[in-house]
Order: structure tokens, then C-alpha cells, then sequence
């Protein structure tokens, strides 16, 4: 990491107009997602100082994906599932309205509980960040980073968020400790188990020691849960053609306590808490857990000393 301190953000002292403010002031924290070198300003875009790769900055999104990211087959489901026509429905609609109205207030509840009261914040698999627009984002002493494998839908991301990067959830475009807090709504469910570890090593690797992550994850016992896929069933049975699906596949719905805890700590993670579902109506165990402040073991110091 710089040498800047946990949850400090400042203005960057050698970057022009160019960037938006909230981008330049942690462009330090940032690094290139192919080889993992730093990054710098480039006229209105960022350039990668090693090999050199140019990521344009359009609209005040900067997309910070490896070209991996392109083809994959979550990229492609989530583009379709963020396209204007789709999310113009009135089945998004309502989910949109659901997603302010009671997701919201979780994730705010959780993030004052647990997060600094200063730092960079990043919401990894934001979507719209709709379930942001309660975080307190204690006078500006809170930056908050969306990011998402389609940076299309950053674009109409809401306007708590600070900055907003197109990234890779398994090569997240950041310094290693750099970020003092990470979270995500309803993301987890939709990746195998080997991929879920994967992202929580990811999310290790950026967190400062002592860094928190919060996840809120569907149950397999969820109600709101059972009862979208009991109206799919309903609605493709008079339905020809491809399948009518509220969401991509949701292939790994959280089944235990227990298994909360162990996904946390086979991958390093000191569990804090799990919730059973009540603030989210049911909707999502809300997984709590912490970066060890010192290496306890030849697990933690091998991530440790990883980088970007």
C-alpha cells in the first residue's frame, strides 16, 4: 500500500482537472487490473505506468476491467439483466422500490455498526447501488466506490456513491490494503463455491488489516426468496421460448450459520456476525467478518504480501 494512512483521502497533489475530484484523490489506491502496476492521469482518462493500457473515463466512469472480463458469462448476464428495456419493466420497477425502501435501511444499518467512520468504502458488485442511498456518509469523511463488471449501469448508479468503476469482482483495481471497508447485496448467491472463494481472497487482499467485509447473501430458507421462484414456475408454464428469470441464476443461496462461518474463515476471514434476516424482511443473511489486524498464520501472511 502507500504510504497514506488507513481511511485517510486527500487530494492528490500532482493530478490536474481532468479527472473527477473524488477519482483523482484515490487514484493511489488504484492500480492497473492486467499487471498490476500503478496508475496515472492521462489527459481526461487513467494510463497503467508499466504497460501501459489506457482506461477511458467516460461520463465520470472510469472502466478498470481486465479484457478477460468481456467474455465471461456473468458480464453477459448481468448486461442483459441491466439493459434499460429489462430494467423498465414492472417487475424491476417494484424491485427497484424494494431495493430503496427496505435493502437500503440494512445496508445502512450494518455499514454505521461496522464500518470507520472515515475511508474508502467500495460496494463490489454495485448494480445501481440503489440499496446505498441510506449510508451516512458521515460529512465526507466516507468515500463510497461502486463497482461492476458493466459499466453501463453505473452510469444511472445513485448519486451517493463518490466514484464508479467498471472492475472484475476477482481482480478488483485496487492496491493491495487499501480499502478500509467492502460489501455487496445479493451477489455471492449467483457464483459456485470455488468462484465464492475466489472473491472473499479478493476482497482480503484490498482490505487494510482490520478491514471489515459485509455481505448480505439470500438463505436457501429465504421467503421472498421462495416465493419469486414459485412466480417464475407460474409464469413460464404459459410461456414459450427462453425462460422467464426476475435474476440470473442463483446457484449458491446461503444454507447455514455454519456455512457462513466457514466460508469466512477457510479463506482467512475473522467472522464478526451473522444475521438471520430480519432487517431485510427475510430477503438475506447478513454475513459479517474482518480482516485479522496482524497475521496470525502462513495463511494471512501469504496474502499479505500479495499485490494488485
Amino acid at each position: 500500500m502507500t504510504g497514506r494512512s488507513p481511511g485517510a483521502v486527500g487530494p492528490h497533489p500532482s493530478l490536474a482537472s481532468g479527472l473527477p475530484e473524488p477519482l483523482s484523490n484515490i487514484l493511489d489506491r488504484l492500480c492497473c487490473p492486467e499487471c498490476g502496476h500503478a496508475l496515472k492521469q492521462e489527459g481526461d482518462d487513467v494510463a497503467c505506468t508499466a504497460c501501459r493500457r489506457i482506461f477511458a473515463c467516460r461520463r465520470n466512469v472510469v472502466d478498470l476491467r481486465p479484457t478477460t472480463s468481456h467474455t465471461k458469462s456473468e458480464f453477459q448476464d448481468w448486461t442483459k439483466h441491466w439493459a434499460p428495456t429489462a430494467q423498465q419493466s414492472i417487475p424491476q420497477r417494484f424491485f427497484s422500490l424494494y431495493r430503496k425502501a427496505v435493502f437500503a435501511r440494512t445496508v445502512a444499518y450494518f455499514v454505521h455498526r461496522y464500518f470507520p467512520a472515515e475511508g474508502v468504502l467500495v460496494e463490489a458488485g454495485s448494480g445501481t447501488s440503489e440499496t446505498s442511498i441510506r449510508i451516512d456518509k458521515r460529512r465526507g469523511g466516507r468515500m463510497l466506490v461502486a463497482v461492476d463488471i458493466v459499466p453501463e449501469v453505473l452510469d444511472g448508479c445513485a448519486e451517493v456513491m463518490d466514484v464508479r468503476l467498471g472492475g472484475d469482482i476477482f481482480r478488483l483495481p485496487f492496491v493491495a490494503e487499501s480499502v478500509d471497508g467492502i460489501w455487496n447485496v445479493g451477489v455471492m448467491e449467483h457464483f459456485t463455491h470455488d468462484k465464492i472463494d475466489a472473491i472473499l481472497r479478493e476482497m482480503y487482499r484490498v482490505l487494510r488489516p482490520g478491514g471489515r467485509i459485509i455481505l448480505l447473501w439470500p438463505a436457501s430458507n429465504s421467503i421472498p426468496q421462495k416465493l419469486l421462484r414459485a412466480t417464475e414456475r407460474v409464469i413460464n408454464l404459459a410461456r414459450r421460448g427462453d425462460r422467464f428469470q426476475f435474476h440470473p441464476d442463483e446457484i449458491s443461496k446461503l444454507r447455514s450459520r455454519h456455512e457462513a462461518l466457514d466460508v469466512m474463515t477457510r479463506n482467512g476471514i475473522e467472522p464478526l456476525e451473522v444475521e438471520f434476516g430480519w432487517r431485510s424482511l427475510m430477503a438475506f443473511r447478513t454475513v459479517v467478518g474482518q480482516r485479522p489486524a496482524t497475521p496470525s498464520n502462513a495463511h494471512d501472511m501469504t496474502h499479505a504480501q500479495g499485490s494488485c
